[in-house]
């Protein structure tokens, strides 16, 4: 979250240096990822008063301005329409810089000399405005040098806010942290409500609650005669800096107090409202709702809604619906500030995809407590911005809770921190953080936990809390006293140690993915429905719509991971990848290991010895060749019947006629959808199978004393014929045969296919005859295969 320390100020009295308060707040667990200095990006600009407006002689859009800047009167000649006599404005002088680069100077404009330069708040770097000129607020004394106000500079910090402490999604939350280090109480924003005792929103407006524990707290204002206008400076400034956008004054006060206080609101057009009353219920079945931005959201049940007379306005907590939106026509308004279910919230959100400011604190969990002191102060800032009549009372439900408390004693305390804090600093601590002690005696205490505390929930997260303010540098280093046991290895480690070995030492690197992925990637692959892979698991609660689903398969995976690398433009990668894949079998799931390897690009981009060609098929297939051999499986391969996969240039694996994986090149149509431009070579294989053929006993030999001796032969093979059934028929034919390799292979009229085999003995010299004897039995054996005949 970003801060602006200007609006921290009103909270808290900060005193000392930003980069010594980003420190400390890091040391509390509140991480400052950054710290943004603003400082003007011009020079030579004054606050000035407009004394006389005059249209330009020669131009319709243009006016000719006598500016006082408190020193002296100058003539600007200026093109915009919201300036009116007596407004304060800045005026960039004569050698003025504007953004360090531009520079202002005197110049005839249609035949009229312009002294300088009104500008607008995007000129300045202030905000993205440039709608008009910026006019200044009334107490700025004009000649007032504006790089030298507050309005040019704040300091901002960014930080990361840990997923547990939704509390601090505001300044007000992060004001209680800074107090608690500062030694202050955090203040509240003093203001007070008028409202119209005429009236009341009992008489205006209905509510009812169909679920409270979906809806605990629900709080309804009402504000009639408003219209709808620029926000101030002054807010807009504020919303731009902690990283939103400012909309009109009515959208901008609700996100205005959602960053101050951290409590969403939503603003309904009142005249929208159906029979004028709002109803919150859960979705009993599926349907649709338009929301404001015009895209029809699927509801389920479980969903909670807010509805007026006729149907949904709203899903709550996540986004308002087009047919209730404040329009500029709304003059009366009905403000909502409720307490939703987090968990409600967070489901919805995530299964209609949208991820607002509001969605986030509502997931996190927001202080019920505050609901209606925000409403209250939403509808003053609306009052003081866009008129009106503020309705007396307000509708509201609130289903209260008992307060939680939670014991612990002073010995649990220091004996899990291994401190020795006395009584009065752990009390101290914890009064500095609003943790109120209720009981007390010499043993331990009973606290009460607010509600803005979601996170505290037992002793030992009070105990977490006693360290962060205690300060983390302040616990002694301690050695733990364990006693060490030797844990067996099993079976399945070994292997995985082993494959790792290889992948490392052939220069692949290993990668760790989720273990879900969309249905998209079934689709994506064009895997057909009788398939396995298409019996997927649903994840109930998932973290995006693009991670729904346990994956049936790990290649999309790995293959997003080569994506992100090749589009920043590293081009040669070797990934390999152990994980799980998981199907549906009926009521049953069943899941299985696997191993994925991918490769792209090239071994080496350059060389001063010798060019390296692409990857190719070969490359993956050799890779695989080199992990079976060292784990002492044989396999055989055939055509792949993996959709896919080219055809062409791949194969599916199997051992002992089970099919455990493929080998090839992915499809390039397939590799566009992931936005992919180049080749990428792939192998999938069930871990399981590997564990259960494979053998982990390390057998050595030694040096051959006896020489080798070598043949080569020459065939014509049929293009229906596998080489593969060469080379295993002449592995087969005696033990003596070490080494089978093709060394060449070209084709005229048929496939001519050269091959190379090593004959090795380890008990004696091989003679002639006996070599001879083995070769005349290659040559038989593959003749009478169809389709081979041996080259003359």
């Amino acid at each position: 979250m970003k801060v602006p320390i200007e609006w921290l100020n009103e909270f808290v009295v900060i005193d000392i240096e930003p980069e010594d308060l980003a420190k400390r707040l890091t040391m509390r667990g509140l991480e400052v990822e950054g710290i943004e200095i603003l400082s003007p990006r011009f020079t030579g600009v004054v606050a000035a008063t407009i004394t006389k407006i005059d249209a330009h002689s020669n131009a319709d859009n243009l006016s000719v301005c006598s500016i006082d800047t408190g020193r002296e009167e100058v003539t600007v000649v200026c093109g915009a329409s919201n300036i009116s006599v007596n407004d304060r404005v800045p005026l960039a002088t004569v050698g003025a810089t504007l953004d360090k680069d531009f520079v202002v100077g005197k110049r005839k404009v249609r035949g009229i000399e312009s002294f300088g330069m009104l500008c607008s708040e995007k000129e300045l770097g202030l905000t993205d405005d440039h709608s008009g000129i910026f006019i200044l607020p009334d107490d700025i004394r004009p000649g007032s040098i504006l790089a030298d106000l507050p309005i040019s500079h704040d300091t901002v910090l960014d930080v990361s806010v840990p997923p547990n402490r939704g509390d601090c999604l505001s300044i007000l939350g992060l004001a209680r942290e800074v107090a608690s280090i500062l030694r202050q109480k955090a203040k509240l924003p003093n203001f007070k409500l008028e409202e119209d005792r005429q009236g009341s929103v009992e008489d205006e407006i209905g509510l009812s609650i169909l679920d409270t524990t979906a809806c605990p707290r629900y709080v309804l204002k009402l504000i009639k005669g408003i219209a709808i206008a620029r926000s101030p400076f002054w807010m807009r400034r504020r919303i731009t800096r902690c990283g939103m956008r400012p909309i009109n004054n009515i959208v901008d006060v609700t996100n205005y107090v959602m960053l101050e206080l951290g409590q969403p609101l939503h603003a309904f057009d009142h005249e929208r409202l159906n029979e004028s009353r709002i109803e919150v219920k859960v979705a009993g079945g599926p349907s649709s709702f338009r929301t404001l931005d015009s895209i029809d959201r699927p509801i389920e049940a479980g969903d909670i809604l807010i509805c007026d007379g006729s149907g949904p306005v709203a899903i709550a907590g996540i986004m308002g619906g087009e047919n209730s939106e404040i329009t500029g026509t709304t003059r009366n308004m009905a403000l909502e500030s409720a307490y939703f279910n987090p968990f409600s919230i967070r489901a919805t959100a995530r299964r209609v995809g949208i991820r607002s400011e509001a969605s986030l604190r509502f997931e996190k969990g927001i202080d019920i407590d505050n609901v209606g002191y925000a409403a209250e102060r939403a509808m003053y800032l609306i009052h003081e911005l866009a008129g009106g009549t503020v309705v007396s009372g307000r509708r509201e439900v609130f289903e209260k809770k008992e307060p939680r408390t939670i014991h612990i004693t002073y010995s649990n305390i220091n004996g899990l921190l291994g401190t020795h804090i006395n009584r009065d600093a752990i009390t101290r601590a914890l009064r500095s953080i609003d943790l109120l002690i209720m009981r007390e005696d010499e043993n331990g205490f009973d606290i009460s936990v607010p509600n803005f505390r979601h996170d505290i929930g037992e002793a030992v997260d009070v105990i977490e809390e006693i360290s962060r303010v205690h300060g983390f540098e302040h616990i002694p280093d301690t050695s733990p006293v364990a006693v060490l046991k030797p844990q067996k290895v099993t079976r399945k480690e070994r292997l995985l140690e082993m494959i790792k070995g290889y992948c490392l030492g052939t220069g692949f690197y290993e990668i760790i993915n989720f273990s879900f992925f969309s249905t998209k990637d079934i689709e994506n692959f064009l895997i057909p429905e009788n398939d396995e892979r298409t019996r997927y698991v649903s994840i109930m609660n998932p973290i995006s719509r693009d991670w729904g689903v346990m994956r049936t398969m790990m290649i999309p995976s790995i293959l997003r991971c080569m994506a992100y690398n090749l589009n920043r433009g590293t081009k040669n990668l070797r990934f390999f990848e152990k994980g799980k894949v998981f199907f549906r079998e009926d009521e049953r799931i069943r899941e299985h290991a696997a191993i994925c390897f991918a490769i792209t690009g090239r071994q080496k981009e350059y060389s001063w010895k010798e060019k390296h060609a692409d990857y190719d098929f070969f490359d993956i297939k050799g890779i695989i060749e080199g992990l079976m051999e060292r784990l002492g499986v044989r396999f055989e391969v055939t055509p792949t019947t993996e959709p896919f996969l080219d055809h062409g240039r791949s194969a599916d694996i199997f051992i002992d006629g089970v099919k455990t994986g493929w080998v090839g090149a992915l499809r390039d149509d397939i590799l566009g959808l992931y936005e992919i431009e180049q080749t990428i070579y792939c192998a999938e294989l069930r871990f399981d199978i590997l564990l259960e053929k494979g053998n982990l006993t390390l057998q050595y030999k030694p040096i051959p004393r006896y020489p080798q001796v070598t043949r080569d032969f020459s065939f014509f093979v049929d293009d229906g014929v596998p080489i593969a059934t060469l080379v295993e028929k002449i592995k087969g034919i005696s033990p003596l045969i070490v080494s089978v390799g093709i060394f060449d292979m070209f084709r005229k009229e048929m496939r001519s296919v050269a091959i190379r085999v090593v004959f090795q003995s380890y008990e004696e010299t091989l003679t002639d005859e006996r070599v001879n004897a083995l070769q005349e039995r290659i040559i038989g054996e593959l003749t009478n295969i169809d389709g081979i005949s041996l080259r003359a």
